[in-house]
């Protein structure tokens, strides 16, 4: 509060987060005198808290210390001073100063730690994960805490305004000389292939795909002349045009001798009706005896 107070230029914070009680149990609360002090100490605190929210507008975070697990503590001073049994009395000590109600939002370490005590594997820390969860609960208020935000208009740039005409004329150039050229390094190939043999990209290009024809069973690749089993394909192709046209042939033969064996037929048949009508005009004719 003084550096802002001050008129250094700072800006007055929007969210302070402020925890402590651990370490204080630890390191200066072993006599009467540091009881004293600390608890002085707590009520200047609760107050500059209390500035922090009502002359800037900042909110203020509270963080209380996590469940200790006594067991693992790894330190004989440790285990004199910061039992669990130690923390819950100087928890007590930050609610009776003032601390939590001088704050916008409490984090209550205990309530998302106790039932994970075990986790803490030097008695005071916990994993990542464990941690998270605080996290979660302070971002959750967030959204409550913080003052409306006041956000400027933001004016995208006009479509072409970045773009540059001849960088992008020599990405084309660059685009055509691969497609042409069968070279996915743009034509440096080429120019690896004046001091280096074999690194032609026709010859790159057959090295990379021709395994992969083969083991795939498709067509050799073969970039100097037409694969092998482009003639046997056209010959094929050739024969069948050829038995079409002679199904087509004898289709038509069969039909044209199927119309002459039927003309043949109705002859017979006009044939045999004039004989038997000549027959029996010759049997009417002759005299009766």
């Amino acid at each position: 509060n003084q550096r802002v107070t001050k008129g250094t230029g700072m800006q007055p914070p929007d969210l302070i987060v402020l925890g402590g009680g651990a370490w204080d149990r630890l390191h200066v609360y072993a006599t009467d005198e540091d009881r004293q002090s600390h608890a002085t100490t707590l009520k200047d605190l609760g107050e500059e808290m209390r500035k922090a929210q009502e002359e800037y507008g900042a909110a203020v975070v509270w963080f209380i210390p996590t469940t200790i697990n006594s067991q693992a503590l790894n330190t004989e001073e440790k285990r004199d001073h910061m039992r669990e049994e130690d923390m819950e009395a100087m928890r007590a000590v930050y609610a009776r100063n003032g601390i939590l109600s001088s704050s916008s939002f409490v984090i209550d370490g205990p309530a998302f730690t106790s039932s994970r005590v075990a986790e803490s594997y030097d008695g005071v820390h916990y994993p990542i994960q464990v941690y998270d969860a605080g996290a979660q609960i302070l971002f959750n208020a967030l959204d409550w805490l913080l003052p409306p935000a006041i956000v400027d208009p933001v004016i995208p740039p006009r479509v072409g305004k970045m773009a540059n005409p001849i960088l992008g004329a020599m990405m084309m150039l660059l685009v055509m000389i691969g497609l042409f050229c069968f070279d996915g390094f743009l034509g440096f190939s080429y120019l690896a292939s004046l001091f280096v043999r074999g690194v032609m990209p026709h010859d790159l290009h057959e090295e990379a795909f021709t395994a992969l024809h083969k083991k795939m069973g498709l067509p050799a690749s073969d970039m100097r002349g037409p694969p092998p089993e482009a003639p046997s394909s056209g010959g094929h192709r050739h024969v069948e045009r050829a038995a079409v046209k002679s199904r087509k042939k004898s289709s038509k033969s069969k039909k044209k001798s199927r119309s002459k064996n039927v003309d043949e037929e109705l002859a017979g048949l006009l044939r045999s009706e004039e004989g038997s009508e000549m027959s029996s005009q010759v049997s009417g004719s002759q005299p009766s005896i």
